[in-house]
């Protein structure tokens, strides 16, 4: 019996190429982030538990996405929201060859996450609230995807470790500036990272 060769579109051998390359310079990149911002001290001092619904907003390529997702285990879910397709792409593609099925991806907007629940335990922010042309809009629409008394947290590189010009952070006071304008109040921050400070939130009743 003659074998028949399958051929596939070579805009798909591209595509997938460049999937695999884009998922190994991240881990790559993970590996060395955990050395300065490592998951496991940040999810128990932030109190993500098994079985948790959480909704992470600007998760990239999914640094923090996939142990949020270990962690929460089966009986939880983590909602990746990007308004990058390209890194919900990568993000599915990594879920899928590693076997992660309590991943959501969310194409949101710039001023709302669009998450598919109403009653998340937490969101999480890393890195993310000094890149939103609106954050106030952001935030105060994130509301709506929370239970009664769920934190938010807000992950910020501390400003005294800007190395950028003109700086692209925003101060300590700025952050607090802006959250509190949101209708949130602070419940407590956490400083043990060496470059970032930990800000928790809830909103204000």
């Amino acid at each position: 019996m003659a074998r028949r060769s399958v051929r596939f579109p070579a805009t798909l051998l591209v595509i997938a190429a460049c999937l695999v390359a884009a998922i190994t310079l991240s881990s790559d990149r993970d590996a060395d982030r955990e050395t300065w911002q490592p998951p496991e001290q940040i999810m128990d001092a932030v109190g993500v538990r098994a079985g948790m619904r959480i909704g992470e907003a600007g998760a990239g390529e999914g640094y923090l996405t996939f142990h949020l997702a270990r962690r929460v285990g089966d009986r939880g879910v983590v909602y990746a929201n990007e308004i990058s397709e390209g890194d919900l792409e990568t993000i599915r593609h990594r879920a899928q060859r590693e076997d992660v099925d309590n991943i959501v991806t969310v194409l949101g907007e710039i001023e709302d996450p669009l998450f598919p629940e109403k009653d998340l335990d937490m969101v999480i922010m890393v890195y993310v609230l000094h890149h939103l042309d609106r954050p106030i809009e952001f935030l105060q629409n994130l509301e709506g995807y929370l239970k009664p008394d769920a934190p938010v947290v807000i992950i910020e590189k501390n400003h005294d470790m800007e190395r950028s010009h003109p700086p692209q952070f925003m101060t300590g006071r700025q952050v607090l500036e802006t959250i509190e304008e949101s209708g949130y109040e602070l419940e407590k921050t956490e400083t043990f990272l060496p470059r970032d400070t930990i800000y928790i939130y809830r909103v204000r009743r």
